[in-house]
């Protein structure tokens, strides 16, 4: 039995002009992507084509939002109800305080709470789609956006630097990445691949045990009568704003200097925390000098010193930055 090839091209050309017309002629398809309250789509609709952005998204901080222990602890399980409008808001495109939504809550902030901008999908890169779209938006790429709801941190970060090439929240915060927009047929067909940022959200992909944004040193260690004493420099050299930093919640972050002997074993340790609420927080480019002291009659020993953010039920930690001294 012989069969006759199957030439593809002419099935699947008919598909993208087809989709290239609708996208040209303005053509919106989806018209429920851009509602609001009862009717307002979850962000598995907006996965649907968006499927990378979407997979970030939903493990990032800004997803859980609202259903995170700590934030519900925190608000008495949602009874300080102004906290709301950044933690489940509407749209941020307001002149006027940002509203909460009444549907969807556990989404957190999410996809519609950032583009959703006077009935469009809004966004920095020039785009077609099968929704009402406002492109090349650059409000996306400046820190301003951000300090919508992170007014506190976004206060810090414009006092941080008057040079005009210093970082955005979003260099530093959504890593750029270059890639397709869209991961669905028959669109992503339409779309080339371009710079653009991953929705993480987080900082915790900034830091290593060996990073420049917060650096430490030992400027004096000094062993004489049965005790060790000493300085730790601590300087935030990288980081645009103050550590921790936030408005509201639990935010600390925790200095520990260790004690060990020649097998590494801990002999003592001191601790210092650092809090937003106490102004404690360590701010861009400050030199902070932490001394510290230990009793030890051994001959060898190395001092390590970590700093690490710490959640207030004491079940996260993170480890942010490291040094070691050895005798």
């Amino acid at each position: 039995m012989f069969y006759k090839p199957v030439k593809l091209l002419p099935k699947l050309l008919p598909v993208f002009f087809s989709a290239v017309g609708l996208l040209s002629s303005g053509c919106v398809i989806y018209p429920e992507l851009v509602e609001k309250g009862m009717h307002a789509p979850k962000s598995e609709r907006c996965g649907d084509c968006h499927k990378d952005i979407y997979n970030e998204w939903k493990n990032s901080p800004h997803a859980r939002s609202f259903t995170n222990a700590e934030f519900k602890e925190e608000t008495n399980t949602y009874q300080f109800t102004f906290c709301l409008g950044c933690h489940v808001p509407e749209t941020i495109f307001t002149d006027k305080k940002i509203e909460p939504r009444s549907e969807n809550l556990a989404e957190g902030v999410h996809c519609n709470s950032c583009h959703l901008n006077d009935c469009k999908l809004s966004g920095p890169t020039p785009a077609h789609g099968p929704h009402p779209i406002h492109e090349k938006n650059q409000f996306f790429r400046t820190s301003e956006m951000c300090g919508k709801c992170h007014i506190g941190t976004f206060l810090a970060w414009q006092k941080s630097d008057t040079i005009e090439e210093k970082k955005t929240c979003q260099d530093c915060h959504m890593p750029s990445i270059k890639r397709k927009l869209i991961q669905d047929d028959p669109w992503q067909k339409i779309y080339p691949k371009r710079e653009g940022k991953q929705h993480l959200f987080s900082y915790q992909t900034l830091f290593d045990p060996h990073n420049t944004l917060l650096t430490m040193s030992f400027i004096k260690v000094i062993q004489c009568n049965g005790r060790i004493e000493g300085i730790l420099e601590l300087e935030n050299t990288g980081i645009p704003h103050g550590v921790p930093t936030g408005d509201y919640g639990y935010r600390e972050v925790v200095l520990i200097i260790e004690l060990q002997d020649e097998t590494g074993r801990v002999e003592d340790c001191k601790k210092e925390s650092f809090f937003v609420e106490m102004k404690t927080a360590l701010q861009y480019r400050e030199k902070r000098c932490i001394p510290f002291y230990f009793h030890y009659d051994g001959d060898s020993y190395a001092i390590k010193a970590t700093i690490h953010r710490i959640s207030s039920h004491k079940d996260t930690d993170i480890l942010l930055a490291e040094v070691k001294y050895k005798s």
